[in-house]
């Protein structure tokens, strides 16, 4: 390559923000890092799209496009391409629209056999999309670009501690008390590095009055439903020079939402995971990123992490936020008042999983804990925060077992109440959906507070991760080894002894099949010696089931496996090159049925079909691969 080249590779990776770069206070040469997790992120493309067209919009998904396509660019750069494709597409329209009024209507029936016109463009002005860039900053899906941007993070982090060191600690630092404050220093600067690349959605958050009109205008049905946008007035112009991209952290939030609604969806039933959905997007609205940073986070006061966002939303917001034509009588089980337990359906958890178990183990010696003397008092505490609430029917639906009732007994559905529920108005048909979800197995979601509901994703995304091990060791070793590794799960370590018996099954079936686990890298064996000698006769032999050890094989399967599909497709596109050459003539593409010969079309429409199924199972293991590393 010549220089000219090697520059010009470098620059179009940088603005895809596919390399980083560190350049030392008087070095001649800068140091160049590949940004391995932006590249990645290139295979979740066409789902990023999918997402901001259900969200925000066609029109929102092609500017999205266009930010994919060109990387990071100016927002005059990106105004004047839309402008010059606006233009070509209005003077395509008219010059067609002539040609129609010219043209004899088709087989004289009033031109039914015409073609249908093209649509017009879907960034109807400069103003649109300006209001279009607005909102997508405003949901932190587009960012600035800064100058730490093109460093990496761990050469971000040596500047800051760097800075920190230089400023606060010139002599050293000594003593416990100075390393803590030292980390707690270089916290406070990495998260001053991040915030910069949210200048832009501040500055919309400051002028408050078009966020708030546009929320008034939508709550009354004033907004432009034809091309799904909002008045553009609305919006502040924008810099010109501001750089602006894609932010992906905040895209792998709201795929993270989706998996969880689609897992919901699975287990529940649709309006489940419809009001789920709500509920989420509600939840995160504040949140910028999926797992936090062991080192930025660190030492972040109470202020800002109550910036972030409340923790919890109400089943008011919730209700807001609902769409009047979703019928939330559906998927509810109906169940006689009698059988429901109110203060089983009524427990509310204020605290997460792990914490709330610390206050229990607390509570157990002295004086009763305030959660206790709340269940020891009569329901008038109850009818005070929701007087008007009337007990709820047990929620079942998609055969979802219905709610046990009182001392345990099952619950008949009673059909004939359907009218009755139906009746039934929507905050308390919500409430039934909130609580179907807090009971579940996978405790999709937590009563936190009277009328507040919040998601606990740690566990919730533990849970998620377990279960998608599951379904991929009954691929692997069917129904009985799936059974066994529970086994193990549930109950640490076993002594091969001691298994069969556990288990109900025969030892040589048994052994057989732990050792097709082990092989799979799904269990493991420990041998203990009993005395200083080690002799296999003499020597207990534990099986054991490592999680966390299991997630990482597979997910390093499954970059295998990606990585598979991709060579395989380049093969094919090496073996089919003279077919592939043939279809970017000008004159045969988008005619290639027509204008190529038989049998070199049957070998492209047979390519075709082998690269959709190629990058389909590469999306089916990216799902896969988010949800045990990104999620």
């Amino acid at each position: 390559m010549t220089p000219r080249q090697l520059r010009h590779g470098l620059a179009v990776l940088q603005q895809h923000n596919l390399l980083f770069y560190h350049l030392d206070p008087g070095a001649e040469f800068a140091t160049y890092e590949a940004n391995a997790e932006h590249a990645y992120n290139l295979v979740r493309t066409g789902k990023i799209l999918e997402m901001i067209d259900t969200s925000f919009g066609p029109a929102a998904k092609d500017v999205m496009q266009s930010l994919l396509l060109a990387g990071q660019t100016r927002i005059s750069d990106l105004v004047a391409a839309y402008q010059s494709k606006i233009e070509q597409e209005n003077q395509a329209a008219a010059l067609n629209g002539a040609n129609d009024d010219l043209a004899p209507e088709a087989n004289g029936v009033h031109g039914d056999h015409q073609p249908p016109k093209k649509a017009g463009p879907l960034v109807k002005s400069a103003a649109h999309l300006n209001s279009i860039i607005c909102r997508l900053v405003e949901a932190e899906l587009i960012d600035v670009v800064h100058a730490k941007t093109f460093e990496s993070p761990s050469d971000v982090l040596k500047i800051v501690e760097k800075e920190v060191m230089d400023k606060h600690f010139p002599s050293g630092v000594k003593g416990n008390k100075a390393k803590i404050e030292l980390q707690e220093r270089i916290a406070q600067g990495l998260r001053k590095v991040r915030a910069e690349s949210k200048s832009l959605k501040r500055k919309l958050e400051q002028n408050g009055s078009a966020a708030k009109r546009r929320r008034l205008l939508t709550g009354i049905g004033m907004t432009n439903g034809a091309n799904g946008f909002h008045d553009e007035d609305m919006d502040p112009a924008l810099d010109p020079k501001q750089v602006i991209r894609i932010n992906y952290e905040k895209c792998i939030v709201d795929l993270r939402n989706r998996r969880l609604v689609q897992f919901v969806t699975d287990m529940l039933g649709e309006t489940t995971a419809y009001v789920y959905g709500v509920l989420l997007k509600l939840l995160t609205k504040d949140i910028s990123r999926s797992r936090p940073d062991p080192v930025m986070d660190a030492g972040e006061d109470e202020e800002e992490a109550d910036a972030k966002g409340p923790g919890f939303v109400t089943t008011e917001q919730i209700l807001d936020n609902l769409k009047t034509s979703i019928d939330l009588s559906l998927g509810i089980g109906k169940a006689d008042k009698r059988q429901i337990s109110l203060r089983a359906a009524e427990k509310i958890e204020q605290f997460a999983p792990k914490s709330k178990a610390l206050v229990e183990e607390a509570a157990v010696d002295g004086e009763a804990s305030e959660d206790e003397d709340e269940d020891e008092d009569d329901s008038e505490e109850e009818s005070d925060y929701d007087a008007d609430y009337k007990p709820p029917a047990a929620n079942g639906t998609n055969g979802v077992k219905g709610v046990n009732g009182v001392n345990g007994a099952a619950v008949k559905f009673d059909e004939s109440a359907t009218l009755k529920e139906r009746r039934l108005d929507r905050p308390t048909q919500l409430r039934q959906h909130l609580l179907l979800l807090s009971e579940s197995r996978q405790r999709f979601v937590r009563h936190c507070g009277p009328d507040e509901w919040t998601v606990d994703f740690i566990p919730l995304m533990k849970a998620l991760r377990e279960a998608e091990l599951d379904s991929v060791i009954e691929q692997t070793s069917g129904r009985q080894g799936l059974r066994l590794v529970r086994i193990l799960r549930a109950k640490g370590k076993l002594d091969e002894k001691a298994l069969p018996n556990v288990a109900l099954m025969r030892k040589p079936e048994l052994q057989q099949k732990m050792l097709e686990l082990q092989t799979a890298g799904f269990v493991d064996v420990q041998e203990v010696p009993r005395d200083v000698k080690a002799d296999v006769k003499k020597s207990f032999f534990l099986w054991f089931c490592d999680v966390d050890r299991s997630l990482e094989r597979l997910l390093d399967t499954s970059y295998k496996t990606m990585v598979h599909c991709i060579q395989v497709l380049e093969a094919l596109r090496e073996k089919e090159r003279d077919v592939l050459e043939t279809t970017k003539r000008t004159d045969v593409r988008g005619r290639e049925k027509d204008t190529m010969r038989k049998e070199y079309y049957e070998r492209y429409a047979r390519f075709l079909e082998c690269e959709r199924k190629l990058f389909a199972q590469v999306s089916r293991v990216d799902d896969l691969v988010a949800v045990l590393r990104d999620f």
